[in-house]
């Protein structure tokens, strides 16, 4: 991972050293929380999707999601399809980039690359990526279809099911990978659904809410917090070691 530094007052920095706190987590935890701050209302807000067609989704998309389903009818325009599949979401995922949901999978060991070659080998290579939406002429877009809605259906029971006022990546992902067509036989030949399941999927959302919650509540919030950053660190140590090569004989 790439390297910043922080500059701690002498004082400070013997406090920190004498705790032995687990200080790149803590740094990563609070640059996170701070850029959530910025962000959380454009990202979790309920988004005006401007499809080409009636879309209801009860509870709506966030701001990442409405930007992945409108793209995702121009993937499926630019592929010379009527209708929008759940492939088509699929792609526009990777398009969209910078997700938590994608970070997260790279770290579990399936980079971005590794799947859009699975998508290029299941419906071809396109030609350049789709871009943002346009309107050729009198052409008439793309069509939602009945697996991209089912797709979206089960995105949003699990948004349900967890309580949120949103549409989330994770259940957009899950819906993904239930998916019986080339979106879910590509996810499942990389191997994605072996590891990231419905409860590592429920796991990411959780912890991506519980990370934006407010550190004041109170003194045992605070020791959790404490004790969650030294497991973490912990886990962020054994990776290294797993991913660490092989000694040659």
């Amino acid at each position: 991972m790439p390297k910043i530094n922080v500059y701690l007052p002498d004082a400070l920095a013997e406090r920190v050293r004498q705790a032995r706190l687990p200080i790149s987590r803590i740094c990563q935890t609070a640059l996170t929380r701070a850029l959530d701050g910025v962000d959380r209302v454009a990202h979790d807000a309920v988004s005006d999707l401007a499809l080409p067609e009636p879309v209801t989704l009860t509870p709506p998309p966030n701001h990442h999601v409405a930007a992945i389903l409108r793209q995702a009818y121009d993937v499926a325009a630019a592929r010379g399809s009527a209708v929008v599949e759940p492939v088509d979401l699929l792609q526009a995922f990777l398009d969209e980039g910078e997700s938590l949901v994608l970070n997260a999978v790279d770290l579990l060991g399936f980079p971005a690359a590794s799947i859009q070659a699975a998508i290029d080998g299941a419906v071809g290579r396109r030609p350049g990526r789709s871009r943002p939406s346009r309107r050729h002429g009198g052409a008439t877009p793309p069509t939602l279809g009945a697996g991209a809605r089912t797709t979206l259906a089960t995105a949003a029971t699990q948004a349900a099911d967890h309580g949120s006022a949103t549409i989330a990546g994770s259940h957009l992902l899950l819906g993904l990978t239930t998916d019986d067509g080339a979106a879910g036989a590509v996810l499942r030949d990389v191997g994605l659904t072996e590891v990231v399941t419905p409860a590592v999927l429920s796991a990411l959302y959780y912890g991506a809410t519980f990370g934006r919650v407010a550190t004041d509540r109170d003194a045992d919030t605070a020791s959790l917090r404490i004790m969650m950053f030294d497991v973490l660190e912990r886990l962020d140590r054994l990776h290294q070691q797993i991913a660490a090569p092989a000694p040659r004989h």
